[in-house]
């Protein structure tokens, strides 16, 4: 049964972004979104994000300004909660995945599937990561070290083109980010895109020829305190970057010879009243 949810003129001026590209770039299509729920997630199931500082409203806003589907989270991963779903966002989480678990995520992006998969500083989602990772054959890239700085300035985007850092919300090549106290990640069999200084803090793997990737952050650029206009560590270019690789699933990766060939960013705001569907799916 198919829910509705309406976003305030607030919510949605912090959130919606809107972009019209060049021609010869294609707009994506909208795209089927899960996360963990509330129980495996710190920062909560993106299904029913909460407004709170570690939280993830303001990108569970943004998806759906884009008329992406978010269904509920789950506590456990199975090869039926994937199906229909081409993102899945672990973010935040201490679940190590289960060896049954990992077959299905294993599968999942070797099917064509996008994994977008937080950690921040603390060892123990270093550790879910890193499971997530293995799963896939890349190790253990979450390397235990910790560094960085509270700056809404202070992350790097190399000048790599990539489906993050070149899509249709901007080409971010150059550009800085938001950041906290972070973890490294390790980018053998990825592609580095982000730094906080010398810690190498995001990485995209392609681990399979069917188009299924993984971005890897080593900071929760989903929180609201990245995310929300206002806050002290808010800067607009890390909800881009997720929103690039997101639609990458279905728009491509147009790559330009420099940052002004894409094309311009208009940001506003959804009007009051507009009404976005979530997609509830019935378990039997």
């Amino acid at each position: 049964m198919a829910t509705m949810k309406k976003l305030s003129m607030a919510t949605a001026a912090g959130a919606a972004f809107i972009a019209l590209v060049t021609s010869g770039m294609s707009q994506a299509e909208a795209v089927t979104i899960r996360s963990w729920d509330s129980a495996n997630q710190r920062g909560g199931d993106l299904f029913n994000a909460g407004s709170d500082t570690l939280q993830y409203s303001a990108f569970e806003s943004a998806l759906l300004g884009l008329s992406n589907t978010i269904v509920p989270g789950v506590s456990t991963l199975t090869d039926a909660d994937l199906a229909g779903v081409d993102v899945f966002f672990a973010g935040t989480s201490s679940h190590i995945l289960t060896p049954a678990e990992s077959t299905v995520i294993r599968n999942f992006v070797m099917g064509g599937g996008c994994l977008l998969l937080e950690s921040n500083s603390d060892s123990s989602e270093q550790a879910s990561a890193n499971s997530f990772l293995a799963a896939l054959g890349l190790g253990s890239p979450y390397d235990g070290g910790i560094g960085g700085v509270n700056s809404s300035t202070g992350g790097t985007f190399l000048n790599v083109a990539s489906t993050t850092t070149v899509g249709p919300f901007g080409d971010l090549r150059g550009s800085d980010f938001g950041t906290s106290l972070t973890g490294t990640i390790n980018p053998t069999g990825g592609t580095l895109i982000g730094t906080v200084g010398e810690i190498n803090t995001m990485v995209e793997f392609k681990p399979f020829p069917s188009g299924g990737k993984v971005l890897a952050v080593a900071d929760p650029y989903g929180f609201n305190i990245f995310q929300r206009p206002g806050d002290s560590l808010f800067n607009a270019n890390n909800q881009k970057a997720y929103l690039n690789f997101i639609e990458s699933k279905t728009a491509g990766t147009p790559v330009p010879e420099s940052s002004s060939a894409l094309g311009v960013l208009v940001f506003g705001a959804l009007g009051a009243g507009s009404v976005l569907k979530r997609k509830q799916q019935q378990k039997a």
